[in-house]
């Protein structure tokens, strides 16, 4: 079981240890190694933050795990799902700010592993129900009603399919590093209001 502490990262299962916010990437990597495969590579579909003409589209980008940070392209399985990290952005690039957490990667196995927070599992409930109990949940612009943000805790709740999907299969989950990004738009998570994550990949 992995369990989420907004503020200050995922605790790994088995008594792994603790995917803390502000490691380095060295430390990231030594801590996910020790506890499974870790995968480095630069996707095709990625861009590096000097390719984005605006930094309100990078951000959107860094949000969506979409922007290339050469330092933090590492991904791992780790107790039945899929965890990638990224650093803190313009301000903070060298301490860990984000954990994407995915439950529908083929490696992870056709059924995720538990993801939990306050004792709940994100996963393993239909999504309404998690919501209904999240401190002011709201939707994610520009996503239809897909996903959905919860600013106190740094989270945010996608399903990564069709929108009928009654399951949550990703969470990310940010961390006080991210503050690095708010230059561009008032909060860490409603970028994507003005941002386009695919500027500059798609056009």
């Amino acid at each position: 079981m992995l369990t989420l502490r907004p503020g200050v990262g995922v605790a790994l299962p088995d008594a792994a240890g603790l995917l803390r916010f502000g490691m380095s990437p060295a430390e990231v990597h030594g801590l996910l190694t020790a506890g499974g495969e870790v995968r480095r590579s630069r996707p095709c579909m990625r861009l590096a933050l000097a390719q984005y003409a605006e930094l309100r589209h990078a951000h959107d980008a860094w949000l969506s795990g979409l922007l290339f940070e050469p330092d933090w392209n590492l991904s791992a399985v780790v107790g039945g799902v899929v965890l990638t990290v990224g650093g803190g952005g313009p301000g903070a690039p060298e301490g860990l700010a984000r954990i994407d957490i995915r439950a529908d990667d083929p490696p992870a196995g056709p059924e995720p592993g538990v993801v939990a927070w306050d004792d709940i599992d994100l996963f393993g409930y239909p999504a309404d129900e998690i919501a209904s109990v999240l401190p002011d949940p709201a939707d994610v612009p520009g996503t239809a009603p897909t996903d959905v943000m919860v600013e106190p805790l740094g989270l945010r709740l996608w399903r990564g399919g069709p929108s009928e999907s009654a399951d949550w299969r990703g969470v990310t989950l940010l961390g006080p590093g991210s503050g690095g990004w708010r230059t561009c738009c008032p909060g860490a998570l409603v970028c994507a209001r003005e941002g386009d994550a695919l500027v500059g990949i798609v056009r």
